[in-house]
Order: structure tokens, then C-alpha cells, then sequence
């Protein structure tokens, strides 16, 4: 049986994107311009200091199914994800922090494992930014770079809990099983399909955990009448299930007769609302906002 969403706002993000290195110049994190009177203190010249991590930092240039993937994302607030794994299969933990000078306390919310790690933030001749990790607690020696375009993710979440529902697809939306445990905790399966072209084939990821850590497993879909065509494609795994969208008592749900992320059982998703279902927000969703917005 499905159980209702406690809120809890956290609003997290992670993406793709490329990197590339040349010759890097060091830029000393938390030190302001100087002002006009030659102070370094942001505060006696009224500024208020911005997150120096906000945003993402990717450590892979390569986007092919299976190519590896790395990236840190800060969100500014004091909350951010690290992700890792392949292309099409990784996992993301959640984490707080917090960075006073060239120092960034860390702390991993599912573990509870903490960091203090001095942080160096480094330019190259073509203007980009990269990071560096002392002691980096997941890829030691490794370096990130900032992806400089950001998505606003809460305009997203914004405008896709105001888009009305659509009874009759299955596609395009997201598919929720949420559970809280009598041994305390909760977690989440969520099948989240793209839009349905006309052919009825479409993208999509399965997600698995809980809002501290979770994986993400790229698929492609094809609806063929009752029959709901799964293709996970790093495994490179086919399989196929009658399926059902019915109004139960909890909402709307999708029943799959032998769903294949739960050893083949039948299995019951409640619908969350639409999906991010482009290839800018895919695989890349913030699972708090989306929950609370689509209860």
C-alpha cells in the first residue's frame, strides 16, 4: 500500500556535462575583491560573501551510454548531491555542508560520515572554473569542473505541479511507490516515463532509494496496447508487462502485472504528476520538490 509523503524541503539537483583541461591559474577561495578603502572584509564594506561552490562540477567530459560519470553539486542553501556510476546506471548521496574561507565541512545524510576538507578552486586560460578536493573523499586526486549554465529547477518544479492531470497517458508522468518502514525511515521506487511519441515509444529512468541516496537507471519504453515494453540500457535487459492506469481510492495508479524492478511481481504506482521528462531535466530530478508538489 502506498504511504503518504511527509514534507521536508531540500532542493537538490545533478546533470551531465562535459569537461575539458588546459593550464590552470589558482584562485584563493573566499577572498572578496579588495574595496575602494582596501579592506578584504565583505562585511565591513556591507556585501554579503555568495556561496564560492553553487552550482555543479563535473569530472567527465564523455556522454555515452556507459561512459563514466562523476559530479558534486552545491546548491547554495546547504544541501547538495554527489553522484557516480555509468551512464544509464549511478547512484546519488545527499549530503550538507558548509564552507567558511578555503574549508568545506561535509556531512552525508544517509551515513552520517563527515569531511573537513581545505577546497581550491582553480581558472584556466579560457575562462573556465575547477575544483579540487584535499583529500577528496570519494575520487581522490580528481578534479571538477563548473558547469556555468545552471538550471532553474524551482521555476520547473514551479510550473510542473500547476500542469493539470492527464488521465488518460502514462507517459510523461511520474510513477510513485512511497513506504515508510515499521523499523523506521521511508523509501521510494519511482518509474519516471517521458512524453509518448506517436508510436508509443518514449525515455525514462527507474530511481531507487530514499531522499538521502538513491540510483538511477536510464530506460526506454513502448506501449503497445495493454503490453508496457521496458529496455534498461545498460544492462541491456528487455522485458515486457500487461499494465493498467485505474482510480483507486489513493489516487491514480499504474499497475504492472510483472514488473521487472520488483523480481517480476505485480506491483502498484501512485501518480506524481508530470515528469521532467526533457533530456535537460531527466535524470537530473530533485526528488523533495517533486514529492511535495505532487503529494
Amino acid at each position: 500500500m502506498l504511504a503518504p509523503r511527509s514534507t521536508s524541503s531540500c532542493t537538490l539537483v545533478g546533470a551531465w556535462l562535459a569537461a575539458g583541461l588546459l593550464g590552470l591559474g589558482l584562485l584563493e577561495l573566499g577572498s572578496p575583491d579588495p574595496g575602494s578603502d582596501g579592506s578584504n572584509d565583505p562585511t565591513e564594506r556591507g556585501e554579503v560573501q555568495a556561496d564560492p561552490l553553487r552550482g555543479l562540477w563535473t569530472r567527465y567530459e564523455a556522454r555515452g551510454e556507459g561512459d563514466p560519470l562523476r559530479f558534486w553539486y552545491f546548491h547554495g542553501d546547504g544541501h547538495g548531491l554527489y553522484r557516480y556510476g555509468k551512464v544509464g546506471l549511478a547512484n546519488t548521496h545527499s549530503f550538507d555542508y558548509a564552507i567558511t574561507g578555503g574549508t568545506l565541512e561535509l556531512t552525508f545524510r544517509k551515513t552520517g560520515e563527515r569531511h573537513r576538507i581545505q577546497v581550491a578552486l582553480e581558472r584556466d586560460d579560457r575562462g573556465q572554473t575547477w575544483m579540487r578536493l584535499d583529500a577528496d573523499p570519494r575520487e581522490p586526486g580528481a578534479r571538477y569542473r563548473r558547469v556555468e549554465s545552471e538550471l532553474d529547477l524551482e521555476q520547473a518544479a514551479t510550473q510542473w505541479a500547476a500542469t493539470p492531470l492527464e488521465q488518460a497517458a502514462i507517459g510523461d508522468r511520474l510513477w510513485i511507490d512511497y513506504r515508510g518502514f515499521a523499523t523506521g525511515g521511508a523509501g521510494f521506487a519511482m518509474y519516471q516515463l517521458g512524453h509518448t511519441q506517436i508510436d508509443g515509444r518514449g525515455v525514462g529512468w527507474f530511481h531507487r532509494g530514499d531522499f538521502d541516496e538513491w540510483t538511477t537507471e536510464s530506460l526506454t519504453y513502448r506501449i503497445a496496447g495493454e503490453q508496457l515494453e521496458l529496455f534498461f540500457d545498460l544492462a541491456q535487459e528487455p522485458s515486457s508487462t500487461r499494465h493498467r492506469s485505474i482510480d483507486a481510492p489513493e489516487g491514480r495508479v499504474l499497475e504492472l502485472d510483472v514488473d521487472p524492478r520488483d523480481f517480476w511481481a505485480h506491483h502498484r504506482y501512485r501518480d506524481g504528476g508530470k515528469s521532467f521528462g526533457s533530456q535537460a531535466f531527466g535524470p537530473i530530478v530533485g526528488f523533495e520538490v517533486l514529492l511535495e508538489a505532487g503529494g
